[in-house]
């Protein structure tokens, strides 16, 4: 039985959103991450609140931290959420002598996560849903377009571009562009099983990448792919994808895989027994789903938009996160300015994984 999970990476909604569910599932939730204000660490969601080093600054110090809190906390679970599950799976062997870790090994998630590799496996599978072509950076220069350019390992498509990038190639792809409407999938999957499955789109996006209002959708296709990936590869963990969804053709197309949380989980509807799903429960696989948004984002983004579905944030239970919402965000602004990197990637400049 599940009775205490650390959860990492507390600085996203959606795990936000997750510490919430498992909450009030009678679940003693622990949260850990770099950052100091992340939101989470603000929600009643969690019985404490643990600041790690950097996992990717100091990896060693980070893998030794979350082995201590698990001790310290007699945790059941180790649940990593974003891109710090890739660090945390580097030391998955160790760690899972302390608790489980909700992710499968490096070489697996780092095949999902690495944007050629990816493409190549969905080849290989043949399945209804397709892959657009892609190849090295250097071999589609020589090929005639039109082609999506982007980095092996990037995230929120912010370094993405419809342009070859300047200088050296080395670590970058490109991908033939398909015309067509996105829509994105998150699931939770077990031994290889697909026991969650949520499918949606995004009206409202901060920037070119992120999300920020969730609208339902589903594709028996696309749940058809996510079954066929899980099942070939005996996935444990959060697996989500994006797609592009070709009128003309009249098909769907994979584009990227993201082997963690993302804003699908906002669409679940509130009684989805997560604990009872991973201890082998009712499996939660349908199109019962519900709209959702990030308030203030979706504001300055699509304005027609912002309250007409509920807001992430918000929780009559749980105020906390949602008022204090603006010292993360101020946070992240220092780190865009510290760092000269953009605020997107401003989120996830200590955390992201690029494949060392």
């Amino acid at each position: 039985m599940i009775r205490t999970v650390l959860v990492t990476g507390t600085r996203a909604p959606a795990t936000l959103d997750l510490a919430r569910r498992l909450w009030r599932q009678g679940v003693r939730v622990i949260g850990a991450d770099s950052m100091r204000f992340p939101i989470g660490s603000f929600s009643r969601a969690f019985a404490a609140h643990h600041r790690v080093p950097p996992p990717r600054q100091d990896r060693e110090g980070f893998l030794g931290a979350i082995e201590a809190i698990a001790h310290r906390e007699q945790v059941d679970l180790i649940w990593p959420t974003c891109e710090e599950v890739l660090h945390l799976a580097t030391g998955k062997a160790s760690l899972d002598a302390v608790a489980p870790v909700f992710c499968p090994p490096l070489e697996v998630l780092d095949r999902l996560h690495h944007k050629l590799h990816f493409a190549e496996l969905v080849r290989e599978l043949a399945t209804e849903v397709a892959v657009p072509e892609s190849r090295p950076a250097p071999a589609a220069l020589v090929s005639e377009g039109p082609w999506v350019w982007k980095p092996f390992y990037s995230r929120f498509a912010s370094r993405t571009r419809f342009t070859p990038p300047d200088g050296d190639l080395v670590g970058w792809m490109a991908q033939r562009r398909v015309a067509g409407r996105e829509a994105s999938s998150w699931a939770l999957c077990v031994d290889g099983e697909v026991r969650v499955l949520t499918q949606y789109r995004c009206p409202a996006r901060s920037g070119r990448g992120a999300g920020c209002a969730f609208e339902p959708h589903w594709s028996t296709s696309v749940e058809s792919f996510t079954r066929s990936v899980a099942g070939t590869l005996g996935y444990t963990g959060a697996l989500a994808f994006d797609f592009i969804e070709s009128d003309a053709e009249g098909r769907s197309y994979v584009l990227e895989c993201n082997p963690r949380m993302t804003s699908g989980i906002h669409l679940l509807p509130s009684d989805t027994d997560l604990v009872g799903v991973l201890d082998g429960g009712p499996v939660s696989v349908s199109g019962r789903q519900r709209a959702a948004q990030l308030l203030l984002p979706t504001l300055a983004s699509n304005p027609r938009l912002a309250g007409t579905s509920p807001d992430v944030l918000a929780d009559h239970d749980d105020p906390r996160p949602a008022w204090v919402q603006g010292l993360a965000l101020a946070e992240i602004a220092w780190r865009s300015v510290n760092r000269r990197v953009s605020l997107v990637e401003a989120t996830t400049v200590d955390i992201a994984y690029d494949g060392c």
